[in-house]
């Protein structure tokens, strides 16, 4: 069992009721139960916050968990542009996820030249860019389509700084580009049939779901190095904060499962159930993407289906078990599944 469920008797006990019935998240009160990785600064915080208590309900839970993301986790922004260095010690910029690091955590000192990928709604992009939908994507499939020689390369580079400006420093999650390679060609028109969809169900991503949305969703994709990410003061000059995800850094989520601590990342959960591999997941400070950091536009067009998630869960954390040797992982709160 995970630190977090410990902090508070009471809360434990909420969390076991509601992992168990068929009420609204039930997946994630036992990734509370699960969750190895949360060190004891973090767990502190989340008491004190309020949030691991004796619940009256789901809702008051939720309620509770985003008032301290709100309050420990997502940090507004200067306004003029996501900073190139954080200091752990500063509150107002520094998520409370970067504020705490395992020294041990194995991709603190990766390579800087490895790549990282991230998906971005265009919507989301456009809306706080100031920029309308239909003259982005034609940006950024003017830039996909041509680099940097591409003639609309400066306005979609400024409209993309625009929107770097107005995002609060939240973590961003991300994944790793040679496990996700595959879906890509060298040239858009090499690209794998269906890959939009492919790489939103390889990502766990179920809030791009269209059929929820009503209609398609167009996507951009960036592709960058470690290197270009902001860098935490005190962990030296050649060090990026790259770390495992755990529950204390997003919503909850039916989705999200944590990985064992010495995974060294998180893995996402397949939506589509290709257990092929796992696919590696990491959390870093928020970053300054640019058209060069551009990679693919595309469109989502298969709705999720969550009826199944129990089952891909299941699945899920079998794979995690073989691949990470802890053959009893999750057994205590999901064998039901396993």
């Amino acid at each position: 069992m995970g630190p977090l469920s410990n902090t508070d008797s009471d809360f434990r006990a909420f969390l076991e009721r509601i992992s168990t019935d068929a009420g609204p998240y039930r997946m994630a009160a036992r990734n509370f139960l699960l969750d190895e990785g949360i060190l004891d600064a973090r767990c502190n915080s989340y008491r004190v916050a309020g949030a691991a208590n004796a619940h009256d309900d789901r809702k008051t839970w939720r309620g509770r968990h985003e008032q301290y993301l709100e309050q420990r986790v997502y940090r507004k922004g200067p306004g003029t542009g996501v900073p190139k260095e954080l200091e752990q010690a500063d509150e107002d910029l520094c998520p409370e996820t970067f504020r705490f690091i395992d020294s041990g955590s194995p991709f603190l000192y990766s390579d800087q030249g490895l790549h990282l990928i991230r998906t971005e709604e265009l919507a989301f992009v456009a809306r706080l860019s100031g920029m309308p939908e239909d003259r982005l994507r034609r940006l950024a499939q003017d830039v996909v389509e041509h680099g940097t020689t591409a003639a609309g390369f400066a306005d979609l580079d400024s409209a993309l700084r625009a929107w770097t400006r107005q995002i609060q420093l939240r973590p961003t999650f991300a994944a790793f580009w040679e496990d996700l390679s595959a879906l890509f060609g060298d040239t858009p028109d090499q690209d794998a049939d269906g890959w939009a969809d492919r790489l939103r169900d390889r990502l766990g991503l179920a809030h791009y779901d269209p059929k929820a949305r009503r209609g398609p969703i167009d996507i951009l994709v960036f592709r960058y190095e470690v290197g270009s990410l902001a860098r935490i003061s005190e962990l030296g000059e050649d060090v990026r904060a790259l770390v495992p995800p755990t529950v204390l850094d997003g919503n909850l989520s039916e989705v999200f499962c944590p990985s064992p601590p010495g995974a060294g990342t998180g893995h996402t959960l397949d939506l589509g159930g290709a257990f092929d591999s796992l696919r590696r997941e990491v959390l870093h400070p928020a970053s300054a993407f640019g058209a060069r950091h551009l990679w693919r536009i595309g469109t989502i067009q298969a709705p999720v289906d969550l009826a199944s998630l129990a089952d891909l869960r299941g699945l899920h954390l079998l794979w995690l078990r073989e691949q990470t040797g802890v053959a009893d992982y999750a057994a205590d709160t999901d064998g039901d599944l396993l």
